[in-house]
């Protein structure tokens, strides 16, 4: 049930507005927000426009831990937070990361589920009850004794709601929960957090991608711009005035609102090419633990491939054997018709570009300049060139507007500045091939559309991870889904939207449906803008019709 109206908001903000010290920038201002018991918010807007910096707010890492001017009242538990520990907040918010990695610190799943209930002091036959709740709960049971270095992404990110859950605060907030999750795990994170709030506890949850969150239906929505709220209120009204080029909307609101979508862009579908990575029989995986067996699979070198796939498949796995990162255990695998073994690591790093999932795997510089100049340097390149191509790369993923971004520290810039800037390192090296694992977790839907349109215009190859099937059957070429050790589909977008045996193990999204509804499976698909202004454009002509008398 849910919590009446008057009951007292866990949480409140009133007025607040956040300026960094490091930077001196403005992130909040003039922002209010009350959640209660019961409740459900889901917060939004464009990158950049100070989500995280709320949620930090909330959680007491500001001002605690991050260094920053806060005005306005912030209140916890009906307390003012700056009278508060870190310990006390925490007491009433749990917190599930952007980035999983960051809050795991034990060496097996069950260890890091101990970890906040040992720190409450809490009895080991309770501590032991509470990871096989939260375990069973959130469908982890048999991870437990698997080590969390040898996890995917999204098999730690529900690792860390799991931890968060065995704390059993009053409320949860989530940054961005589906950026590392497949369908299967999305739908458990999200269905136990709704459980907790029906229970009686309340969340405030970040996301770009909206349409999936509108399904566990919100209490209210926060849309935020600049740092500053542009909405408070209901789901309908907030789907009325939602920037239709930066949130990821239903498709169905697409259609309605068609007259405001942008310009799609035109990128006719490419032929394969010469066969870039081949892989022949090939067995895939890590000491003890074959991940992908039985490979016969061959990616083009002017084609665009997404590959979807539940988490822990093997899509990461797959890639990473182009870069020698695994070596097949069975079977080969070719570059350029030769093997993989046989090509040097300067040769591999020219011809792909590699952008990993956690960027905190390929940031160690002091400075954004010298992460950028770090390979090509490697290489001899004149300076003047390297200088051209690190300018040339930040614009190309949207950073080049950033104040004095050439010389802050990466580990400055939020999760999903620093996940462009792994992109543009690999664009800085101008290798024939990206090979992209999640570009564009963080990002909303106007900066992942003006970046990945570069990318996939400008780079003679693309191969990209993604668990956005929306962002696969817009940019793909084709689309390989992995699941079960083996390749279970690999065609064009079309075709895959087709295969509805595929859809109990992806995220179907409304506009697969659309797709399967309205399109065949065969041939180029449209830009979803595209396709939903011919939708409306069909229902109009199909209203005047109706309307009009016959002669």
């Amino acid at each position: 049930m849910t919590a009446p109206p008057t009951t007292e908001p866990l949480v409140e903000l009133r007025d607040v507005t956040v300026q960094y010290a490091s930077t001196q920038q403005t992130v909040l201002d003039g922002v209010s927000l009350a959640v209660r018991p019961g409740e459900l918010a889901l917060v939004t807007g464009p990158s950049g426009c100070g989500k995280s910096t709320l949620l930090r707010v909330v959680n007491g890492l500001i001002p605690h831990s991050y260094r920053a001017g806060v005005t306005g009242e912030v209140l916890v538990g009906g307390k003012p937070a700056a009278g508060q520990t870190i310990r006390q907040i925490s007491a009433v918010v749990g917190t599930l990361l952007q980035d999983p990695q960051r809050q795991i610190v034990g060496t097996t799943v069950r260890t890091e589920i101990a970890f906040g209930p040992e720190n409450l002091a809490l009895p080991r036959d309770e501590i032991r009850h509470r990871i096989d709740e939260v375990a069973g709960r959130v469908g982890i049971t048999h991870l437990l004794d698997r080590a969390t270095s040898q996890l995917s992404g999204g098999e730690l990110q529900m690792v860390a709601f799991a931890g968060v859950l065995a704390m059993r605060p009053s409320l949860v907030v989530v940054d961005e929960p589906l950026a590392n999750l497949d369908p299967s795990a999305s739908l458990r994170l999200l269905r136990e957090l709704r459980r907790f709030v029906d229970e009686g506890g309340a969340a405030i949850v970040v996301e770009h991608r909206v349409e999936e969150i509108l399904e566990f239906a919100p209490s209210h929505v926060l849309l935020l711009a600049g740092g500053r709220p542009v909405y408070h209120g209901d789901v309908p009204g907030f789907l009325r005035v939602a920037p239709v080029g930066q949130v990821k909307l239903p498709f169905g609101t697409l259609v309605e609102r068609a007259a405001e979508l942008p310009e799609a862009p035109d990128r006719p579908a490419r032929e394969r090419g010469a066969v870039r990575l081949a892989y022949e029989k090939a067995a895939l995986g890590y000491p003890g633990r074959t991940v992908l067996s039985g490979l016969d699979l061959g990616f083009g070198s002017t084609e665009r491939v997404a590959v979807l796939g539940p988490n822990g498949a093997g899509k990461s796995t797959l890639l990473r054997a182009a870069m020698r990162l695994v070596e097949p255990s069975k079977g080969r695998v070719l570059v350029d018709g030769a093997p993989v073994a046989e090509r040097s690591i300067i040769s591999l790093a020219t011809t792909f570009g590699y952008v990993f999932q956690n960027p905190g795997q390929s940031l160690f510089s002091g400075t954004v300049r010298d992460e950028l100049a770090f390979g090509p340097r490697n290489l001899k390149w004149p300076k003047d060139e390297i200088e051209a191509a690190s300018q040339e790369a930040l614009r190309a993923v949207l950073l080049d507007q950033e104040p004095g971004i050439l010389d802050r520290p990466p580990r400055t810039l939020s999760f999903g500045q620093q996940r462009r800037l792994t992109v543009a390192l690999a664009l800085a090296m101008r290798p024939k091939t990206l090979i992209l694992d999640e570009p564009t977790a963080g990002q909303d839907l106007h900066t992942t559309s003006a970046f990945m349109d570069h990318v996939l215009d400008t780079t003679e190859s693309v191969y990209f991870i993604t668990h956005d099937v929306d962002l696969a059957l817009t940019a793909a070429d084709r689309i390989v889904v992995i699941d079960g050790g083996r390749v279970a589909a690999d065609g064009s977008p079309a075709e895959i939207a087709h295969r509805t045996d595929l859809w109990d193990r992806l995220r179907e999204t409304s506009l697969v449906r659309a797709v399967r509804a309205e399109l065949p499976p065969k041939g180029a698909l449209p830009h979803p803008f595209a396709l939903a202004r011919h939708l409306q454009s069909e229902s109009s002509r199909s209203e005047i019709s109706e309307r009009t008398p016959p002669t």
